[in-house]
């Protein structure tokens, strides 16, 4: 009956000391538990803290380094032992939201400086606007693709970006030989014209000469008919008209009558 009494009181002892090593056990664990827990919502809170500093961060380049730092932080928790899938999906999430910032940037550019029937824009300024646009995009994505996309994505966006910039080269020579074409044209008229001008001016100052020459020519003329008239042999009037011969006094009318007595009456002095 002792020896009894004495096992029961022994099995309790050990019943005894198996929950408290249990529950202390238990108790290690809840507690290692809640540690761990705590130590995931600190990281947590960790990491959407780096998403809080790149949203209030306004310098491009700094944002393109907290992604690249937070990347970083990722790779080294895979690396643990037990990683939470609870980090993990925050990690996953945080740079998605960060990256997605120069994504929505990307598409918006492009989409911005997307030119429909480009063929019929006749505006070249607008065509070098979208073009040095899409070319300082194109140089930034270069820049932040290792941070911010894939391999991938890059090719996709390059392709893209080149053949808005092809297009718009393309309509601008197409402009500029056309601007070019008209210039010479106008250019080609402009000396036609000249030519023209200076030849109607010419044919007018060869015209006034002739005319003054045939002047000087009739004035000359008359002026020789007057010359012949006042030359007029007086001596001479065969063919000239009564009314224009010289009346000259006759001087010699005593000889006159001296031939009348000498030969008589109607013999003339001429005789």
């Amino acid at each position: 009956m002792k020896k009894s009494k004495k096992a029961i009181i022994i099995v309790v002892c050990c019943v005894l000391a198996v929950l408290v090593v249990g529950g202390s056990v238990v108790a290690v664990n809840i507690y290692n538990n809640n540690v761990k827990e705590q130590k995931i919502e600190d990281l947590v809170s960790e990491i959407k803290g780096k998403y809080d500093s790149f949203v209030s961060e306004n310098d491009r380049n700094n944002r393109v380094e907290i992604i690249k730092k937070l990347e970083n932080d990722f790779e080294e928790y895979l690396k643990d032992k037990e990683p939470s899938q609870k980090v993990k999906d925050t990690y996953q999430n945080e740079l998605e939201q960060m990256k997605s910032y120069f994504n929505t940037y990307y598409d918006k550019v492009i989409s911005d400086n997307t030119l429909k029937e480009v063929e019929k824009i006749i505006d070249k300024s607008k065509l070098n606007s979208c073009k040095n646009l899409l070319t300082s995009l194109l140089e930034k994505i270069e820049k932040e693709k290792d941070a911010v996309i894939t391999n991938e994505k890059f090719e996709e966006y390059k392709s893209k970006i080149k053949d808005l910039i092809d297009s718009y080269t393309q309509r601008i020579e197409e402009i500029e030989k056309a601007e070019q074409e008209a210039k010479e044209k106008l250019e080609q008229e402009a000396k036609a014209l000249s030519e023209e001008s200076d030849y109607n001016d010419s044919s007018e100052e060869t015209a006034e000469t002739d005319n003054t020459d045939y002047e000087d020519e009739d004035y000359s003329s008359d002026y020789s008919d007057t010359d012949s008239d006042s030359e007029y042999d007086s001596s001479d009037d065969s063919d000239t008209p009564n009314n224009l011969v010289p009346i000259t006094e006759f001087p010699y009318e005593e000889r006159y009558q001296e031939a009348i007595e000498k030969y008589g009456p109607g013999v003339g002095f001429w005789s």
